[in-house]
């Protein structure tokens, strides 16, 4: 029994360390959790990085509609004629003119990229949302749960050490003993682990809010809505993937048009000057200086294929992203539906904490046994965590209805 007590203490010790190190932070001044997702939205690291990325993004079009700069071209000739000396100086200016709409195919291109672009960043920031969002409630989760964990672990060591009192025990009752010290070393080693999981969350939430505090439990979404009614198939045309991938059909579409304008070359016309000295006497001449690519060789065929083909791609995968969407979307409403159901008919918390004071009264009138309260304590836990898993399945599964439908950034808690 000396072991057991001496591994009691270390246990109990790890267990202080890891509470105390939770506590290291101050309370964060925060007294709803639509204000911790509000602070979310605007603090999160990866959201403000999304929107950056969209800043720069938006340059595209100023980038697609730069003109090529005009071509200047000097010639410097010296030698000797019969006439005498002869010194003859050329000059002239080019402009290009893109042919074939290369400019507009260019700007067009860029906006499409632009939307398909502004539609992943959307999805991200959907991502980073609902991941936070099953953070906070797990958060809230371990903040019910250890209280509970307490409770079992505080009753049991009563139970234990008064067992230990006692100068002699029966064979039972030394049974129940060991049983009641392996259920204590369990019990503790579950709260470090619950404590360990709360830091965790705690500290990376309050990064997301950009805050160096704890978020007390007030501020973390309570109960989950268990009543929303949503539609079947026509419910995912605002899905962000959905988005994207159409605006990359229309890219494609418009990168067709790019390469198609490409097969006509450039055409560079410009005025030219020339003055020429022979001997003392000058002579000087203006005219017109044009220029152009002669499509022989070269006609954009490759690229014009290329951009056929990702045409095609692009469709295709269009095709399968709406047929994804909607298994995703119907596969969602029916967890959403199976969690939500069961979550209504079992047990609340309410419930369960009358339940399990019932149990202690019984114990303390001698009514149950020892192995009983071992049980009890062990079953209400379990169907707390399972209680628990359903309710974090439930958010899941709504929060991801809400991001096929396209409304993650307009939901509140």
């Amino acid at each position: 029994m000396y072991i057991c007590k001496k591994n009691l203490l270390r246990m109990i010790s790890f267990l202080f360390l890891i509470g105390l190190n939770s506590k290291v932070f101050a309370t964060c001044n925060i007294s709803s959790a639509n204000e911790v997702l509000d602070l979310i939205k605007k603090n999160h690291p990866g959201i403000n990085l999304n929107n950056s990325s969209k800043k720069a993004i938006m340059n595209t079009i100023d980038v697609a509609k730069q003109r090529p700069n005009p071509e200047f071209d000097a010639d410097y000739m010296k030698g000797d004629s019969i006439d005498g000396d002869v010194t003859t100086t050329s000059l002239s200016i080019k402009h290009t003119f893109e042919l074939g709409g290369k400019r507009d195919s260019r700007v067009d291109v860029a906006k499409k990229y632009i939307e398909v672009s502004n539609n992943k960043l959307k999805g991200s920031n959907e991502d980073i949302i609902i991941d936070s969002v099953v953070k906070a409630y797990r958060l809230r989760q371990i903040y019910e749960l250890l209280p509970v964990y307490d409770e079992a672990f505080g009753a049991l060591s009563k139970i234990l050490k008064t067992k230990k009192s006692r100068k002699s025990l029966s064979p039972e009752e030394q049974v129940e003993s060991e049983t009641l010290v392996l259920a204590t070393n369990d019990y503790l080693l579950k709260i470090a682990r619950l404590n360990a999981e709360k830091t965790h969350l705690s500290r990376h939430l309050s990064f997301f809010l950009g805050k160096s505090c704890a978020i007390p439990m007030k501020a973390l979404p309570r109960d989950v809505n268990l009543s929303q009614k949503f539609l079947g198939d026509s419910g995912y045309n605002r899905y962000s993937k959905l988005l994207a991938a159409r605006n990359e059909v229309e890219l494609a579409s418009a990168k067709v048009a790019l390469s198609n304008s490409k097969s006509l070359p450039d055409l560079k016309v410009g005025p030219a000057f020339e003055n020429e000295n022979i001997n003392g006497r000058n002579f000087q001449s203006f005219g017109l200086v044009l220029s152009m690519d002669l499509p022989i060789f070269n006609t954009n065929k490759g690229g014009r294929a290329i951009s056929n083909s990702e045409l095609l791609t692009a469709n295709m995968n269009l095709r399968n992203i709406e047929r994804e969407a909607s298994l995703d979307l119907q596969s969602w409403i029916d967890k959403y539906k199976a969690f939500s159901s069961s979550l209504k008919i079992i047990t609340n918390r309410a419930d369960l904490d009358r339940k399990h004071n019932r149990i202690e009264k019984l114990f303390k009138r001698g009514i149950i046994s020892t192995a009983m309260v071992i049980e009890s304590h062990r079953q209400l836990i379990e169907f707390a965590n399972t209680r628990f898993e359903f309710e974090l399945g439930a958010v899941e599964a709504l929060w991801n209805i809400y991001k096929l439908n396209g409304t993650v950034l307009e939901k509140k808690l």
